[in-house]
């Protein structure tokens, strides 16, 4: 027997052990997912990660005030090599001006966040009197991937204040995030929507709740919505093994849950109408987006041939449609349930065919798709609130074919035409659809409409250009690449056509639209002349870009993913630019814009803080005046 003393020490030694075995385990695991895994988890970087940080009612959201934390740095690769300053730590893939708005380089991306912890520029959270405010919210189909401007958020603010008329301005806030399901949607409009007082909430959430319906045992709907983030999550251990319990989910096929499905919608219902009571009494509209999906009605078996269901069972796609044509159908009998909710067809739910050029994958739509995903909610906001010009657009829910779909996306190509469009389309377009680290699988779709969008972008904005030769060649040689990309897409062989329309060639305008209209009929009745003059009776050329030429040569040379942070982190830096004259300074501001025309507010901010600093007040308040005039971003009214 032992005595007490013996027994003490045997305790505190064995609790010894257990400590250094614990922590070295904790050390081990910690060392076994360093590395690239650390950045395709959100939880393997709890309190690090540059983009997202823990919430105890959300689970994970976007950093609050976000430039100003200190957190590790999402890994700078150029080229395929990672990148490091001298010392050999790793560059700073954060830059802001402000600290309100500002790029964090992520594993979703080179993503646009402001200082408030929503997606896009920054917005005053107090609404002003002569604002209508929309929230979007949902999941990553509302967050949008990488593209920045066309978030269709975004592009939806864009096309209704080009449609506004008087002094109201619109503001679309990005209340998406990748992930969440109506669990936290419903907890963050109660947490953090309700106080930013919401005209209208555009709720397109259901795809996670599609996943988490399949789960058996689900009794409650605090078990449906439980947080799956507990204390544990701060251990190397439990991280390790949470990462590899789901790696190895992920090489296998999902059951199919079929039989817990009808079940479990019951408590996605009950999330939703938390939400529609709660704004009913604020006097809050509700708009139940339909889901965007590559899935159509019908037989199964026709999707094997898309290359975004490469890697799905029949099974897994038979349970994937039936249970999104459920929901869709769900959210329309609620909305019929209430004088303030209203159900939209996005136009890309399994109503339409043919768009398997507007996704990225099954269930997310490209910069393209998300034009179109806007442009039916322009239509029917415009006309259900009467903010502007219509232009004969009307909403309708409707079957569509692809003509109609491509038809449709020629159409939101003119109502949001904006520096942000021209930005992103000119990057696509001359460097194969991708402009950033991240690589979506579908890069030729991207390209192909990249090309489209920036060629019909270039005639819209600047008439002139077209009948230049150098600009001629340019454009031919990329509408050539783009038919080569997409032999049936319509929408190429008509830009084709009016471009040579334009320029006089009368026969080679002929032999273009001719094949525009023999696949795509529709496309007859869609006059260029007509619809450029609407485009123009309502566009104010964008003050930063007076030199077309100067614009696509600096997007055509300065591109490799990541090099723009260190490029511009250094030419933007005061002792860089005290070196240089104030019209050179000027310039390179001018060229971060051109790269991040999202960031206009905070980039033109430095560039008036920086002159008045050199004692140059003149010219700091020519680009001032400049700057107001842009109105295509949140907050410039307010710039001094």
């Amino acid at each position: 027997m032992f005595s007490n003393n013996k027994k003490i020490k045997l305790f505190f030694f064995t609790l010894f052990v257990n400590g250094v075995i614990f922590f070295g385990l904790e050390w081990i695991a910690g060392s076994l997912i360093q590395g690239d895994n650390i950045y395709k988890n959100v939880g393997m970087m709890d309190g690090k990660h540059p983009l997202m940080e823990f919430d105890g009612d959300l689970g994970y959201q976007i950093r609050k005030q976000a430039m100003g934390k200190l957190t590790h740095m999402f890994p700078m690769i150029v080229e395929k090599q990672k990148i490091t300053d001298i010392s050999g730590k790793p560059i700073s893939t954060k830059l802001s001006f402000t600290y309100q708005e500002g790029i964090i380089r992520s594993e979703n991306g080179d993503i646009v966040v402001n200082s408030l912890g929503y997606r896009g520029p920054y917005f005053k959270k107090n609404k002003s009197p002569d604002t209508f405010r929309i929230v979007a919210m949902g999941g990553s189909t509302t967050a949008g991937m990488y593209e920045n401007e066309l978030t269709y958020p975004r592009l939806l603010e864009r096309m209704l204040n080009r449609a506004v008329t008087g002094k109201q301005k619109i503001e679309v806030i990005n209340a998406g995030l990748w992930g969440y399901t109506s669990c936290q949607v419903m907890k963050r409009y109660k947490k953090e929507i309700v106080d930013l007082e919401p005209d209208v909430i555009l709720l397109m959430s259901g795809w996670n709740d599609i996943n988490k319906m399949r789960e058996s045992g689900i009794k409650k709907k605090s078990q449906y919505c439980m947080n799956h983030h507990p204390v544990l999550v701060r251990s190397n251990i439990f991280r390790f093994l949470r990462l590899k319990i789901s790696e190895g989910f992920k090489n296998k096929p999902s059951e199919l849950g079929i039989n817990f499905f009808q079940g479990n919608t019951k408590y996605y219902l009950e999330n939703l109408r938390e939400i529609i009571e709660d704004a009913e009494a604020k006097g809050t509209h509700i708009v139940l987006v339909s889901l965007p999906s590559l899935f159509e009605r019908g037989n199964v078996d026709k999707f094997i041939r898309y290359e975004q269901f490469s890697g799905f069972s029949l099974q897994e796609i038979g349970y994937r449609q039936s249970a999104l044509m459920h929901i869709n159908s769900l959210k329309k009998k609620i909305a019929n349930e209430y004088k303030h909710v209203f159900y939209v067809d996005n136009g890309l739910s399994p109503l339409t065919k043919g768009k398997s050029q507007f996704f990225a994958d099954t269930i997310h739509p490209t910069g393209a798709g998300n034009r179109v995903l806007a442009f039916q909610l322009f239509k029917y906001l415009n006309e259900k609130y009467k903010f502007g010009e219509t232009f004969g657009q009307k909403y309708s829910e409707e079957n569509w074919s692809k003509n109609k779909l491509e038809l449709e996306y020629l159409k939101s190509i003119f109502a949001s035409n904006q520096t942000e469009d021209l930005s992103f389309s000119a990057c696509l377009a001359l460097h194969g659809g991708v402009c950033t680290h991240k690589q979506v699988a579908i890069t030729k779709h991207v390209h192909m409409t990249g090309i489209n969008e920036f060629i019909l972008g270039s005639i819209l904005q600047f008439p002139l250009v077209s009948k230049s030769p150098d600009f001629k060649s340019l454009f031919e040689n990329l509408m050539r690449k783009a038919i080569d990309l997409s032999p049936d897409f319509s929408v190429s062989y008509w830009i084709f056509g009016t471009f040579y329309s334009i320029n006089g060639e009368k026969e080679l305008a002929r032999k273009y639209l001719e094949e525009a209209f023999k696949i795509n009929p529709l496309l007859k009745d869609f006059s260029f002349i007509k619809n450029a003059n609407k485009f123009l009776k309502n566009f104010r050329q964008d003050p930063f870009i007076f030199n077309f030429r100067k614009f696509v040569e600096f997007v055509k040379r300065d591109y490799v993913p990541g090099a723009h942070f260190m490029k511009y982190n250094f030419h933007l830096s005061v002792g860089y630019l005290n070196k240089k004259s104030s019209d050179e300074a000027i310039a390179r501001h001018m060229e971060f814009y051109y790269f991040a025309p999202l960031l206009a507010r905070s980039i033109f901010s430095k560039t008036a803080s920086y002159l008045k600093n050199r004692q140059e007040p003149d010219l700091a308040e020519k680009i001032i005046m400049k700057t107001r005039q842009l109105i295509t971003q949140n907050g410039l009214k307010s710039l001094s």
